[in-house]
């Protein structure tokens, strides 16, 4: 009986996965030159199952950092919710990094426990985004309004930075581990004094931390409060703590969660268009 019973589990499982399994496009990479960035860069475009099937249809975009080591791990883990109803069908473009301390940090560092004298290009990088990659990803690809940034780390910094300084160009930000203690903390800063202004975008902001210890989990956790205890109503926040994972494992382990925020993040908005 219980060998009938796991092979009709297994069965319904397979079925459920055929049903949901549709040809899709090849995913894609290419090289853009940028004469912000003067040098090329290389992104991979990951595409939802239907974008092949259904020709008229529009999707929202992911920008992932550091793609060449996130930007599959993110495609797939959201085909994956797709398939069981827990997210929408997104492009995924990763961009390759080259300098990541240089593209990604707001800031040069003056801390000599850094490294001193570097960063301070997130700004330019952004600019790129801005005006080079994403009108060419609206151009080639059918995309819609919707548009988040994911990074970690550093590349998380550049979120936070994203967040505040760039308010209208993504409505979603996932930042995993954000190195907001980064030089004389200008980002962190500059972030709480914006939430605390009458600009603050509506959109949907995703945080979290792992076992980091010492100077850098306090001036999170400082950020972190602010954040939550001053932002709008309409700025949907979540943000959550891996206590006993490294800080090189809170993207995979935060993923999940970002994406479901940020799809109930993007049903709130459709139902809102509808009433």
């Amino acid at each position: 009986m219980r060998w009938i019973l796991l092979f009709s589990f297994t069965a319904l499982a397979f079925i459920s996965q055929a049903e949901n399994k549709q040809p899709s496009k090849t995913d894609t990479s290419f090289e853009l030159q940028s004469d912000i960035l003067n040098e090329t860069r290389s992104i991979t475009v990951y595409f939802p199952a239907s974008y092949g099937v259904d020709t008229a249809k529009k999707y929202p975009v992911i920008y992932v950092l550091d793609g060449e080591i996130n930007g599959a791990l993110v495609a797939e883990v959201n085909r994956r919710m797709v398939i069981s109803g827990g997210a929408n069908e997104q492009l995924v473009v990763a961009i390759h990094s080259t300098d990541r301390i240089r593209d990604y940090a707001p800031t040069v560092n003056r801390d000599p426990r850094g490294p001193l004298g570097e960063g301070g290009g997130g700004d330019k990088f952004l600019q790129f985004l801005k005006t080079e990659l994403m009108p060419a990803i609206n151009v080639d690809y059918r995309t819609n309004t919707y548009n988040a940034i994911a990074g970690h780390s550093v590349a998380g910094l550049l979120v936070v930075h994203s967040f505040h300084a760039y308010p209208e160009l993504f409505q979603a930000h996932l930042a995993f581990s954000p190195s907001v203690w980064w030089g004389a903390r200008e980002t962190s800063v500059a972030a709480q004094d914006y939430i605390m202004s009458d600009e603050v975008q509506p959109g949907f902001l995703y945080l979290n931390i792992g076992n980091e210890a010492g100077e850098m989990r306090d001036v999170y956790n400082q950020f972190e409060a602010a954040i939550r205890k001053n932002r709008p109503l309409d700025l949907s926040l979540l943000s959550e703590s891996f206590n006993y994972d490294s800080h090189g494992l809170t993207f995979p382990a935060g993923l999940y969660n970002a994406l479901r925020g940020m799809y109930q993040h993007q049903v709130s908005i459709a139902q809102e268009g509808k009433s």
